[in-house]
């Protein structure tokens, strides 16, 4: 073989050879861009999650979106690593998902759903972490038991309530009414056989004094079911009459404040006004050894009307468990499609902001 020959196939081995490094040299390029655009992406989507995102290898943690370090209460990825091997351990070689109690690096600890599974990231095998904070989950569920207990108690003291007042209700109707409409009974029947004109003339006058009294008591029982002037003079009326006839024995200053609405409201919501003010105005009264009420109606700016109760008496802990004429306040106006607002605090007053709607939102 000539010299000829043998330089043309080291020539042809030297060209093959660079091509073929050329291309395992894009081949690593290509890897190392699809690893790149990879991680790239999975920052993305992590920076855009509310759930922790933890991406852990076989000797440290790769990763941790910022939904995982402000869970966490950490951004550093050893501390992330440690309270994650703590809790759930090293993983498994499938996707599982469980319920652990997990110890911040302050010593807060929390309970979270945690998810895992095997994944390849930047090119190597490595495991993924989702975790989902359940202290809103909890906290939501304990405040529905605590509603569901307020409830029931609620539900059963109403009842009690409700028989107390119609057993004051038959009472009043037995003993005073009763009574009355005998005795008037009897005036009448000793004036039809009375044959003295003037013993006659007091047994009538005797019957028209206990008609008298018969309806104004008739009419005090009737005012305990639904005022009147909600009926006959609207809102505003009956809570001018109501207000004064609370605070004309009682040498607490009243203010009043209380404007011609722009409409009348429908009955249900009327009913649930005049009693949420009625309630606040009786336990500034009864309870707050205040100086000064001042009772608001006005109309509001989005189609609503406006009550407030303000008084500068000894106020409360609002977060102290609550009577049961703040639950049936907050049930009244809730069932009229409205809301309540208490502002107090140990002495400081108490204002109660009432915002209703002027129809009740159809059920």
């Amino acid at each position: 073989m000539s010299w000829t020959v043998i330089a043309i196939a080291l020539l042809l081995m030297v060209v093959l050879i660079g091509l073929w490094h050329r291309r395992q040299v894009r081949r690593d390029l290509r890897r190392t861009h699809d690893v790149d655009e990879s991680s790239h992406f999975v920052e993305q989507l992590g920076a855009a999650l509310g759930d922790g995102l933890v991406i852990t290898g076989a000797q440290a943690v790769h990763y941790a979106n910022p939904a995982a370090a402000t869970m966490l209460r950490t951004a550093d990825l050893a501390d992330i690593g440690r309270i994650l091997l703590t809790a759930v351990g090293e993983g498994e070689s499938t996707a599982t998902t469980v319920t652990v109690r997990l110890q911040r690096p302050d010593g807060t600890p929390f309970n979270a759903s945690v998810s895992s599974r095997p994944v390849v990231h930047a090119g190597l095998p490595c495991r993924l972490f989702v975790i989902h904070d359940l202290s809103e989950l909890e906290r939501g569920r304990d405040a529905l038991a605590a509603s569901n207990a307020e409830l029931q108690a609620m539900a059963g003291r109403l009842f009690s309530l409700q028989e107390d007042e119609r057993r004051s209700i038959s009472r009043d109707l037995h003993d005073d009414i009763g009574q009355a409409i005998t005795a008037m009974k009897l005036a009448a029947g000793a004036a039809r056989d009375e044959e003295d004109q003037t013993r006659r003339h007091e047994d009538i006058d005797q019957i028209i004094e206990l008609a008298d009294s018969t309806v104004v008591k008739l009419r005090n029982l009737s005012m305990l079911l639904r005022p009147p002037q909600l009926d006959a003079l609207g809102l505003e009326a009956a809570l001018r009459w109501q207000a004064n006839m609370l605070f004309r024995s009682t040498p607490v200053e009243l203010l009043l404040n209380v404007d011609t609405l722009a409409q009348r409201p429908g009955n249900e919501v009327e009913q649930a006004c005049f009693r949420i003010a009625q309630e606040g105005l009786t336990n500034a009264l009864r309870h707050a050894r205040a100086s000064q009420v001042s009772l608001l109606l006005r109309d509001g700016r989005n189609g609503e009307l406006l009550l407030q109760v303000v008084d500068d008496g000894e106020g409360f802990d609002p977060s102290a468990p609550r009577g049961l004429g703040m639950i049936v306040m907050r049930e009244r106006a809730q069932s009229a499609g409205g809301s309540l607002q208490i502002e107090t605090a140990p002495g400081e007053g108490t204002c109660i902001n009432l915002r209703l709607p002027y129809t009740t939102p159809a059920r």
